[in-house]
């Protein structure tokens, strides 16, 4: 009869334990699988976002090649740009767009609209790349504006980032739009220096030409 009665209390017990947390476990697993084919859902629309994206966006390499080429196919990557920056804007594939929506208002001298696009772009908290990318196109874009020191403030957040021999050349050109020669010589030179020390150096003829310019000019100062 002990054993019998140890039984039904282990029975007993297991019987309140299930009255006092039954449905919090039920709900705590139901939580938990939830949870888990939730985010597998998630996991699976994302990829087949990602592959939509993808293959719009090898579209959109195909007719900007075609616009680089012979101008043809603009109407058709200006619609892909915009199909992937609406729809797939948190993804890479969309603020890549957003860049080439960029490029093609700048091509149109249109500045104000390529700001826009840029300045949208570093909105979506983008990868470092797309980052620096952006902040490097809005730069140009703003000394094509004379706004220096604005495109100052973005060149200078530029010095450790794959960008930084185009940001010291870009310097250079707003401080000889600005007259002074002396601070362009300095910041050509840095550029050129930056530029040899990448993994592929860079020849860049057109920055060599300022900087002989400069140096010529300085030392034709230097000789009064």
């Amino acid at each position: 009869m002990e054993t019998y009665r140890t039984e039904e209390e282990q029975i007993e017990a297991i019987k309140r334990w299930w009255q006092e947390n039954g449905k919090s476990t039920v709900f705590g697993i139901a939580l938990a699988l939830a949870i888990v084919f939730g985010w597998k859902g998630w996991q699976g629309h994302q990829q087949n976002q990602a592959a939509e994206a993808s293959v719009i966006f090898d579209n959109l390499l195909i007719a900007d090649a075609a616009v680089q080429r012979d101008g043809s196919s603009a109407g058709t990557a200006q619609h892909l740009a915009d199909t992937l920056k609406d729809r797939f804007a948190g993804l890479s594939y969309g603020q890549f767009a957003a860049l080439y929506k960029a490029k093609y208002a700048v091509s149109a001298d249109d500045y104000a609209a390529a700001t826009t696009e840029l300045e949208w772009v570093l909105a979506q908290r983008p990868s470092a790349q797309i980052k620096a990318q952006a902040e490097m196109r809005l730069a140009q874009v703003l000394y094509s504006q004379k706004d220096y020191d604005k495109a100052t403030e973005y060149l200078n957040g530029l010095a450790k980032t794959g960008y930084a021999a185009e940001a010291a050349e870009l310097k250079g050109d707003v401080a000889f739009a600005q007259g002074d020669n002396a601070a362009a010589l300095v910041a050509y030179q840095r550029a050129r220096s930056l530029a040899r020390e990448q993994e592929a150096p860079v020849n860049n003829a057109m920055l060599d030409m300022k900087i002989n310019d400069l140096s010529a000019a300085s030392a034709v100062e230097g000789a009064k």
